[in-house]
């Protein structure tokens, strides 16, 4: 019985004494075997506390190891070690990221005794080594922009900016208002020597104004906010003026469409009245043309996205721009007595004013994007917008005569030589579709932490305007211009009503260069 116990024994030890042993150096080559195990180890700290010493690093004094006992758990033993102190053995490679999966690394580690072969082991990635981040929602994601761009300016939550403008704008088209020549011709379009002294183009191009803005991001990632604009221009005025003593004769043209209207110098098609010339009468005529720009806008900012350099938000809000000219001839003359009083008007003085006034006010809803590249101090700063809506087209047309005849008489009459009652004296009104985009970019300099300066260009343009020059009709029925022709001198048309009120439409478009500064806080 005993022999059959000891046989079994035999048996059992040799059956699990193998995989035992496998796990043992043998000699200076490590065997042969899919998989080696380590022993656990911590990483070092690179900033130890002096009276702690980490499970599984060596120092200067007893360190505990472990040994395999014959049966059950393993039994603590205190070795010391080798003579002449071993000093720990560093990783034999950097620790470096695991790609993928939870953040940690892979180290190289060597056991002091030489016992066991360096192995690889997974751990946690030690101080100073960056976990791999995922990157933020481009759309929807403010931190890597913000933060990048906030090493200039810091992080604020407002601002406000001003700016000087210096623009410019095309000046408004009229048709032949002026005319002058030799008396024999009366200064009809067309005739002789006549030309125009004004006609074609007329009012200031350029003009100075400024424009103002603020705004708000709500929270302290500058992701969603708003901001809004207004801006303005100087009103400015432009002057005419020609008299008798640089011109002898002076007229104003127009295209007479009664061919029943036969006078020394108002006939059918081409035709002038006189306001003064050699042997009728000395005066003057002056035209002024005033204008006005202004508008503003209100948008919600969202951020889009950006790196450490650039940054790109979107704008969606609402839009308003107001156009405004008026346009106003006047003329002024003194009769030669004895003159012939069927040239010119039959009156011995006075005053004609005609008055055309127009207003362009649009209203839209816009979308746009507005940026910000960085580069130490310096940024360049677009912005583009567009705005669909509609635009009301007002046109305020007036005249008026104050005569004085050979009698003594001074009256009072509604109506001048191009604006005519019942025919487009009065307001009118039309609404059009209208698109009004605008582009602009800074060059700007951060100044101080809060303050930016700022130099750049902007244009700004509305697509269907009514200009102050274009809504003249210079085709009249002679017939019903008030003592415009001697009594009983012609009969108005019947069933056509000349002058009207002329919309004619084109795009309007104003541009220049801004000079600025933005305070954020």
């Amino acid at each position: 019985m005993r022999r059959i116990l000891l046989g079994g024994l035999g048996i059992a030890l040799g059956v699990f004494a193998n995989p035992a042993f496998a796990q043992q150096p043998h000699g200076t080559q490590p065997p042969v075997r899919a998989a080696t195990l380590g022993r656990p180890s911590a990483v070092p700290d690179s900033y130890p506390e002096p009276d702690i010493t980490q499970t599984g690093l060596f120092r200067n004094g007893p360190t505990t190891t472990y040994t395999p006992g014959s049966f059950g758990a393993p039994t603590p033993v205190i070795s010391q070690p080798p003579t002449g102190g071993m000093p720990m053995i560093p990783p034999t490679s950097p620790p470096r990221l695991v790609p993928g999966g939870p953040p940690s690394v892979i180290e190289s580690r060597g056991d002091p005794t030489g016992r066991i072969p360096g192995t690889y082991v997974p751990s946690v990635a030690p101080g100073g080594y960056d976990y791999p981040i995922g990157m933020e929602d481009p759309l929807y994601g403010c931190d890597p922009g913000t933060a990048a761009l906030g090493r200039v300016a810091g992080t604020r939550n407002g601002w406000v900016s001003a700016e000087l403008l210096m623009w410019w704008n095309p000046s408004s088209p009229v048709p032949p208002l002026v005319t002058t020549s030799s008396p024999q011709f009366n200064g009809i379009l067309g005739q002789g020597d006549t030309r125009v002294l004004l006609g074609g183009s007329f009012g200031d191009t350029y003009r100075t104004g400024g424009r103002i803005g603020a705004g708000y991001w709500f929270g302290g990632g500058e992701c969603r906010g708003v901001d809004a604009r207004l801006f303005w221009v100087s009103p400015t005025t432009a002057t005419f003026t020609a008299n008798t003593a640089a011109f002898p004769l002076l007229a104003r043209p127009f295209f007479n469409i009664n061919g029943g209207v036969t006078t020394p110098n108002v006939g059918f098609g081409q035709s002038a009245e006189i306001v003064a010339g050699p042997g009728v009468a000395v005066g003057s005529v002056t035209a002024q043309m005033k204008s006005t720009v202004w508008g503003a806008e209100a948008n919600y900012r969202r951020y889009l996205l950006g790196n450490a350099n650039a940054r790109l938000d979107g704008l969606v809000g609402y839009r308003f721009l107001n156009l405004r000219e008026e346009l106003t001839i006047s003329e002024q003359f003194a009769r030669i007595p004895g003159s012939d009083p069927t040239i010119g008007v039959p009156a011995m003085s006075g005053v004609i004013t005609d008055s055309f006034g127009i207003s362009n006010t649009f209203h839209g809803g816009q979308i746009g994007v507005t940026g910000t590249f960085q580069r130490g101090r310096w940024s360049l700063d677009p912005r583009a917008t567009i705005a669909f809506g509609s635009v009301r087209q007002e046109l305020e047309i007036n005249g008026a005569q104050v005569l004085t005849f050979a009698n003594g008489m001074t009256t009072t009459t509604a109506g001048g030589l191009l604006t005519v009652p019942g025919a487009n004296i009065g307001s009118f009104s039309q609404d059009k579709f209208a698109v009004v985009p605008e582009v602009g970019v800074n060059l700007g300099w951060q100044a101080t932490e809060r303050l930016k300066l700022s130099v750049g260009y902007n244009f700004l343009y509305l697509s269907s305007a009514v200009r102050a020059g274009e809504s003249i009709d210079p085709r009249l029925d002679a017939a019903r211009v008030p003592n415009l022709l001697p009594a009983g001198a012609g009969t108005p048309l019947v069933g056509v009503v000349r002058p009207q009120p002329q919309f004619n439409t084109n795009g309007y478009t104003i541009t220049g260069i801004t000079f600025g500064l933005t305070y954020r806080w």
